[in-house]
């Protein structure tokens, strides 16, 4: 008699109590997060399937996956899996959500001088963006098993899944092995408990329980001797079962009256003492072609398909003529079948327990499984297998005999190298330079091998190695495409990181370069125009920009043409051009036309088009380019995404969302050059200070403080005079006025002209401080230079500055008005509010303390909804003298819970929660990134003290709006 199969689970009452909770919640809207440890055979799959079961039948949609060892090297390969998402899917949902497929085909006249994004960060936001989008259709419950198995980018995703859990109607439960403990899962339970989530290990069974589990399983009564043989299984079921399996092989069991015993006396498999040892002893009982087609099965993964299993054993060690019929490998598949180590999974077959595949694989000699491992890919590789297949196969027998002779696979991985980058960086990465340690010095595809890798490694770092790669290329290398694409490598990589002189440098060594052809040093020309417009030499970058326009237009290469007109719009943009910055970057865009190859490329233009249209006055196309931009890069990795964050950022702290700009800059997470985390530092410190943010300004103001020269070059765009306002707000607030007139005074130097064009608002500012120290030949200066940027530049910022910078140095409150309209139209509530203080000073000091009393007023109600306290202080302080006081009331601080503490951001997020609208879609419509609306849902349930997504439209339907922002003056 057989041993039954475990239906259910015996002894977990209060964990079954706990995950029918959990089912129940989410089906009412409420999300949530558990991750269930326990060792191997504990029950922790057997415990999830009543409640998914429960979960399905009450209308959720249920997705249940698993990871493996092979799809650790396969970023998001369980992921995927678990969603279902690829190309032939017949969902719409899914396939949108699938991983981007690389096009073999070379687009016409352009060329590839990087690879268009990183694989893993754009397929992460796809497969986040598309949970999203299930969640608003019906709940969702994700359950995926074995994370202790899962590659580092499922485990990332999985973390932001569980942090966001609790916003939406999502229930996520993970399992997992407590050892050996990887640093990701120590994260992942750590972070649980405080965004609502749980944390479940499963003990071992009672005595009680297992003598249960075992009359379950045998269809009587355990008796005390089987009882008592049982106490070796240690409170595990699945090592009850096979135990128990093992001893009905050996005849051990009896039954009579209802009672399973053991015969008194006998030998009852007591030398089985580790579950492996009982699993070994169950693979002993098949016969020698299904163990040998078990242990090839066990290279393949958990789950693998039959094609895959066939192309794998074809010239295999079944026997010859059985397999070259296909019966013997159809008759060993049958066997394990019937005997329970293998089962049906779809379309395809996988191992019944992880346990047997480990002892199955473990058991394997090394030089065997190594011999295997080459077989199976090199039959794979003959079948046409997808590359990450192969890959999976490859790389363990890399790692396991390190002078494997593998010219076939190498001639492979050359002619694969940008498709399995697409897929597995990391796997591609390992895999080529494995081949270039193996490769001879002057074998014939070595510096092809170079090449893929140093293209890999641009794209997705470490850059040093790109760089180290590239100059090797160039040093040994005859091929002329080869030695392009490294020089255009070099010279990209010393554009990007802000270092011109080397951009200079290499394009003097690419003339006396043979080896290139005309259409790399035509590119390589409209990136030295790039480097001086940079630099503010915009003579040179000019002539260097008209003659590589000639040359692309000449060559019919758009991605040159694309690059020339790109350093064209940033040069017309430095001379104050910006009609012709916003057509030549239209121009530009235009030529890549939908190409994804040159992501650096079309993140300038979009950051050039913005700058035009804030500058032309049209706030909302402006915006509308950033956001194209952040979904653009979203794609390519944290560094270029950080980057265009930190840009979206400093939008938003200049039209008055500020509370936006912090959750955006929140989101930064790789940012490696000097210049982009100065920026992101910078903008902290002013919002902080603006606020009167005591605990975090004192940190913010020390380093923004601190005189480092070096670390803030002028040719550092924007972000070297974001640290000197920065710098000089900070010691303002702090009572030391000359020492911030004499940091801010520096961006009257010619370095920062560019800058104060941008930022008109600036000289304004320093004019305003130099007359509060009475400093008035410095205030003339200011005010003569913002009149000469209004002349060069004549656009409504610049002009408007100018005149309130002659309002305050003649004061002359009149010439006020053009800047207080100008904020106002432009929706720049910090400005509006300055220029409105600034007026109530001039009404003040003119006597017209009627006038004062409603500029203040208006000024103080836009500082309380910034939040700006300091600006409000400040404002109060000019105007005590002069007798205009802040009402009773005074500028009200937001209270901290119920509606009327959102934001106005939160506020227009919540109405569209209250809508039943996905996160995705949100951000769409206000033109944020998906994290940022995240981070303003957790705001909005925290503040309005609700659960779930559901309960919001309640909440602010219940709760009247806060109090009014607007103070009164007298």
């Amino acid at each position: 008699m057989l041993i039954r199969q475990m239906v259910g689970v015996t002894g977990r009452d209060v964990e079954q109590a706990l995950l029918e909770a959990l089912v129940t919640d989410v089906t009412a809207g409420r999300g949530s997060s558990l991750l269930v440890e326990g060792e191997p055979g504990i029950g922790k799959s057997a415990l999830l399937a009543a409640p998914l079961a429960a979960a399905r039948a009450a209308g959720c949609q249920v997705l249940l996956g698993h990871c493996d060892e092979p799809g650790q090297r396969l970023p998001l390969s369980a992921m995927t899996r678990l969603l279902g998402v690829h190309p032939p899917s017949a969902d719409p949902r899914h396939a949108q959500a699938a991983p981007a497929r690389r096009c073999p085909q070379a687009r016409s006249g352009r060329d590839r001088h990087g690879l268009a994004t990183d694989p893993v960060t754009a397929t992460t936001e796809q497969l986040l963006t598309h949970i999203d989008r299930l969640c608003t259709s019906r709940p969702l419950v994700l359950a995926l098993e074995n994370l202790h198995r899962a590659d580092e980018a499922t485990l990332l995703l999985w973390r932001r899944l569980c942090r966001t859990a609790a916003h939406r109607p999502l229930l996520a439960i993970g399992t997992c092995r407590p050892a050996p403990s990887r640093p990701a899962l120590v994260r992942l339970r750590r972070e649980l408990p405080p965004h609502g989530g749980q944390v479940l290990s499963l003990d071992r069974l009672s005595e009680a329980s297992v003598t249960e589990l075992a009359g379950a399983l045998t269809g009587g009564t355990a008796g005390p001797r089987l009882a008592a043989r049982l106490t070796s299984a240690a409170g595990n079921p699945l090592y009850v079962r096979e135990l128990l399996n093992a001893l009905e092989r050996a005849g051990s069991l009896h039954r009579a009256a209802g009672t399973v015993e053991l015969p008194a006396g006998g030998h009852h498999t007591g030398e089985l003492r580790a579950l492996t040892d009982v699993i070994a002893d169950r693979l002993a009982c098949l016969s020698a072609d299904a163990r040998q087609m078990l242990r090839l099965a066990s290279l393949l993964g958990p789950a693998f398909s039959t094609a895959d299993l066939t192309a794998a054993a074809r010239g295999g060690a079944l026997d010859p003529a059985a397999a070259a019929a296909g019966a013997g490998l159809l008759a060993a598949v049958d066997e394990a079948l019937s005997a329970g180590v293998l089962e049906p999974a779809g379309t395809r077959l996988r191992f019944r327990h992880a346990l047997l595949r480990e002892v199955l694989h473990e058991a394997m000699p090394p030089a065997l499984r190594t011999g295997l491992l080459q077989h199976a890919a090199q039959q794979l590789i003959a079948a046409g297998a997808p590359v990450e297949r192969v890959a999976e196969l490859i790389l363990p027998a890399v790692r396991d005999a390190d002078g494997w002779e593998w010219k076939r696979e190498c001639e492979w991985l050359a002619d694969n190298a940008a498709r399995l980058a697409d897929r597995a960086p990391g796997i591609a990465a390992e895999l080529l330079e494995h081949a270039l340690r193996q490769t001879d010095a002057h074998g014939p595809r070595r510096h092809v091998l170079a090449d893929r890798l140093a293209t890999l490694y641009f794209r997705t770092g470490p850059v040093e190695r790109a760089e180290e790669l590239a100059r090797t290329i160039l040093l040994e290398t005859s091929d002329r495409e080869l030695a392009g694409r490294a020089r255009w490598l070099l010279t990209s990589i010393a554009l990007r990181a802000g270092r011109y002189q080397d951009v200079e440098a290499n394009w003097r060594a690419a003339l006396g370069d043979p080896r290139l052809a005309p259409r790399w040093r035509a590119g390589l020309l409209a990136l030295l125009a790039l480097a001086r417009g940079f630099q503010g030499r915009l003579g040179g970058g000019r002539a260097a920009m008209a003659e590589a326009l000639a040359e692309g237009v000449r060559l019919n290469n758009a991605t040159t043409v694309g690059y020339a007109l790109n350093a064209g719009a940033l040069i017309r943009s430095r001379e104050g051009d910006q009609p012709g910055a916003l057509v030549l970057a239209d121009l530009a865009l235009a030529q890549i036309g939908d190409d994804p190859e040159p992501v650096d490329l079309r993140l300038m233009l979009l950051g050039h088009r913005a700058v035009a249209l804030d500058s032309l006055g049209r706030p909302r196309e402006a915006e509308e380019a950033l956001a194209c931009a952040r979904t653009v890069a979203e794609r390519t990795g944290a560094t270029l995404l950080s980057m265009n964050l930190v840009r979206i950022a400093e939008r938003h702290y200049e039209h008055g969302r500020w509370d936006d700009a912090q959750a955006v800059l929140d989101e930064v997470t790789d940012l490696p050059q000097g210049r982009w985390q100065l920026a992101r530092h910078s903008l902290h410190t002013l919002i902080s200070a603006r606020r009167d943010n005591r605990p975090q300004t004192p940190g913010h103001a020390e380093a923004a403080a601190t005189p480092d020269d070096e670390a803030a070059p002028p040719t550092w765009p924007v972000a070297a005079s974001y640290r000197i306002v920065a710098r000089s707000l900070v010691l303002e607030r702090t009572g030391r006025p000359r020492e911030a007139l004499a940091v801010l005074a520096v961006l009257l130097a010619r370095a920062h002209e560019y800058d104060v064009r941008r930022h008109p608002e600036w000289l304004v500012a320093l004019v305003r401080l130099a007359l509060a120290v009475d400093d008035r030949g410095t205030a003339r200066a200011a005010a003569l230079e913002s009149r000469r940027n209004a002349h060069i530049e004549p656009l409504p910022a610049t002009r408007a500055a100018a005149g309130w910078c002659r309002a305050l140095l003649h004061d002359d409150p009149d010439r006020l008005r053009v800047a207080i309209d100008h904020h106002r139209a432009a929706d720049r509530p910090p400005d509006l509010g300055n220029a409105l203080e600034d007026l109530a000073v001039l009404r003040a000091a003119s006597g017209d303390r009627a006038a004062a009393r409603a500029a203040f007023g208006e000024a103080l109600a836009l500082y309380a909804g910034l939040g700006a306290v300091w600006d409000a202080r400040r404002a109060a302080a000019r105007l005590r003298p002069w007798g205009v006081r802040a009402g009773i009331r005074g500028p009200r601080s937001r209270p901290a819970s119920g509606r009327g503490a959102l934001t106005a951001t939160e506020q227009r997020v919540a109405d569209l929660l209250a809508q039943g609208l996905s996160n995705p879609d949100i951000a769409a419509m206000l033109l944020l990134s998906r994290r940022t609306v995240e981070t303003h849902v957790s705001h909005i349930l925290g503040k309005l003290g609700v659960r779930s997504r559901h309960e919001v439209a309640a909440a602010t339907a219940e709760q009247p709006p806060g109090p009014s922002h607007r103070p009164a003056a007298r």
